[in-house]
């Protein structure tokens, strides 16, 4: 019995523990994305790529770190499953992370918790009549039922506070679009700015060209009829 309990929990420690990461190739690798790279020497560097270059990737480690990882040391690079808006931009982890509660993790953990702690507890009394070491029966199972159960809630509550997050951030990415008209919006670089500088300047020539105009037809003198 104590074999199996050894087995259960570390069953349900790996289970909580696993990140879906999946192979990707370098060409399809994009900003925000969270990556697992594994370098020719052996080592793994894991982040948030930064920038995407065509001899390197630069990452944001969770260290907070900047890495710089050449493309001829990359052996092969696994992908968590990128997050998007509703325009198809990315979404960081960073990000998701700055916008992230812990509210469904604690109230799925504690009543997660509490039920599985009765579910178990009950099988546990009905496997210790049945066996001559009734209470150590009861207590291995109640422990075990209880842990694999309290872990499961916790992993569903993070993953709950996890969608809560992105769907927040979407839709302020998508208020952020209705709400302001594109001839509002700043300028993202030098040569937008230059744009509506000669824009501006057209609109300004036109509006002086239209008043002398203007002048001049009302110092002509009236036709003689």
């Amino acid at each position: 019995m104590k074999r199996l309990h050894v087995m259960v929990t570390g069953f349900a420690l790996v289970f909580a523990g696993c990140a879906h990461y999946s192979p990707v190739e370098y060409r399809d690798v994009e900003k925000t994305n969270t990556v697992s790279v594994l370098l020719q020497s052996g080592a793994t560097v894991r982040g948030t790529v930064q920038r995407i270059e065509p001899h390197q990737i630069v990452l944001m480690t969770d260290g907070r770190e900047t890495a710089q990882v050449q493309k001829s040391s990359i052996r092969s690079i696994r992908r968590k499953p990128p997050v998007q808006d509703d325009f198809g931009q990315g979404i960081s982890e960073q990000e998701i992370g700055r916008y992230k509660t812990n509210r469904n993790t604690v109230v799925y953990g504690i009543g997660g918790g509490l039920l599985s702690f009765g579910a178990s507890f009950f099988a546990g009394s009905l496997l210790g009549h049945a066996s001559e070491s009734g209470g150590t029966v009861l207590a291995a199972t109640a422990a075990s039922g209880t842990l694999v159960g309290t872990v499961l809630f916790l992993r569903a509550g993070r993953n709950q506070d996890r969608k809560t997050a992105i769907e927040e951030i979407r839709e302020i990415r998508r208020s952020a679009d209705v709400t302001v008209p594109d001839a509002e919006k700043p300028p993202t670089d030098s040569t937008d700015v230059q744009h509506m500088l000669d824009v501006e300047k057209q609109k300004q020539d036109e509006l002086r060209k239209q008043r002398e105009e203007l002048l001049r037809q009302l110092e002509q003198p009236p036709k003689q009829p």
